[in-house]
């Protein structure tokens, strides 16, 4: 089983587990990002996109199925939609999370611990050059990617094909902070020859 279909099968638990919709879902993947500084996203969406359901209902749904607390007053009709004051069960949340950890995983997994440069032995999996905790990597790269499983199934993909090819010799967070994915891909294509430093390790 492709580690996507393994990914979207823990997504389809944790909306079986709470009866979440798709659309209760999405919107409270919006508003995570949200309240995590990336407004952005919920802000195009109520701009050019559509719910099935008006954003007032599904709030009802989310706090009526326990995902988001009772002591969230949600607000009326006609008033501003605030995501930072939405305040989430911290142990459905968890949950949410998990998706991103299970993928943060899996990228570390995949990645290659190490490179030899001009008979250098470098570590390339060495995380705490930029993260605290193995946590915060694995959060880092879940919204880079806007926690979304098929994204992450893509950059597995292509990291396969650069270690194949002997591209990959810088870190694994400069792989994630640089968005390394997009050069191997566009190498792939043909579109241009990437050269990796060792001042990125």
């Amino acid at each position: 089983m492709h580690k996507f279909e393994l990914s979207l099968e823990r997504e389809l638990d944790f909306m079986i587990k709470h009866g979440l919709t798709a659309d209760e879902l999405y919107l409270m993947r919006l508003i995570f990002l949200a309240q995590d500084g990336h407004e952005e996203y919920i802000n195009r969406f109520f701009k050019e996109c559509s719910l099935g359901l008006p954003i007032l209902d599904l709030l009802k749904s989310l706090q009526e199925k326990g995902i988001i607390n009772k002591s969230y007053t949600i607000p009326a009709k006609g008033t501003v939609f605030e995501p930072k004051d939405v305040d989430f069960n911290k142990q459905v949340l968890k949950g949410f999370l998990q998706h991103s950890e299970d993928m943060g995983m899996e990228l570390f997994q995949a990645y290659p611990a190490m490179t030899v440069i001009n008979g250098k032995t470098f570590s390339l999996r060495n995380i705490a050059k930029f993260y605290k905790t193995f946590d915060e990597f694995t959060f880092a790269y879940g919204k880079e990617i806007k926690f979304d499983p098929q994204k992450h199934q893509e950059i597995l993909e292509i990291l396969e094909w650069a270690k194949e090819n002997n591209l990959v010799h810088s870190g694994l967070c400069d792989f994630i902070i640089s968005r390394k994915w997009l050069d191997y891909q566009e190498m792939k294509d043909g579109g241009t020859t990437l050269f990796d430093s060792t001042e990125s390790i």
